[in-house]
C-alpha cells in the first residue's frame, strides 16, 4: 500500500512541476505549483514528517502560491504579454539538469543508498514537531523574531508601494 501511494504522490509531484514549466498560462502555472507542493507535502507524510508537510501546505501552497497569484493580478497583462515565454538558451539547462542528475544517481549507486529507511529516525528522541520547536524557541528565538519583523516591514512596504501606484493611476 505504501508503494502505490509513493506511486500517486510521486506523479502527482512530477505532473504538477511539469505542469507549472509548460502551462503557457501563468495562472494555470500558479496552480500546477500548487498541486506539486500538495504532492510533496504528501511525501513527507510518507516519510514521518508530519510538521514539514504542514509547513509545506501551509507555507508554500497557503502563502507563496497566493502571493504570486496576487502579484500577477497586480502586474499589467500587456507588459507581460510583449515578453519572451521561454529562454532561447533552455537547450544549456537540460543539458545541466541531466548532469545534475547523472552525478546524483552516480554517487546513490556508488554509496549503495538505500531508501528504504529514510526518515524513519526522524522521531528517535520525541516528536518532530517538538524538536523543531525546541530548537527554534531555543537555540534561535533572536533569529525567527528579526525574520518576522523583516518580513513585516517588507508587507508594509508592499502594501505602501501599491496604494501608491494606485493613486497614481487615478
Amino acid at each position: 500500500m505504501a508503494v502505490i501511494m509513493f506511486f500517486i504522490l510521486s506523479v502527482t509531484t512530477i505532473a504538477g512541476a511539469l505542469g507549472t514549466v509548460v502551462s503557457r498560462n501563468a495562472y494555470a502555472s500558479a496552480l500546477w505549483m500548487i498541486t506539486a507542493f500538495v504532492g510533496m507535502a504528501g511525501l513527507f507524510v510518507m516519510l514521518s514528517a508530519p510538521f514539514v508537510a504542514m509547513l509545506q501546505i501551509i507555507v508554500y501552497a497557503g502563502a507563496i502560491a497566493v502571493l504570486i497569484l496576487f502579484v500577477m493580478m497586480l502586474m499589467d497583462r500587456r507588459v507581460l504579454s510583449n515578453r519572451y515565454r521561454f529562454n532561447p538558451q533552455y537547450f544549456w539547462g537540460v543539458i545541466f539538469a541531466a548532469g545534475i542528475f547523472a552525478d546524483i544517481a552516480v554517487l546513490a549507486f556508488k554509496l549503495k543508498i538505500n531508501l528504504a529507511n529514510a526518515g524513519k529516525n526522524l522521531a528517535v528522541n520525541g516528536s518532530n514537531t517538538q524538536m523543531v520547536g525546541e530548537v527554534l524557541f531555543k537555540h534561535y528565538l533572536l533569529p525567527f523574531e528579526i525574520i518576522a519583523i523583516v518580513l513585516l516591514i517588507a508587507l508594509i512596504g508592499a502594501i505602501v508601494l501599491t496604494n501608491k501606484k494606485s493613486e497614481e493611476a487615478e
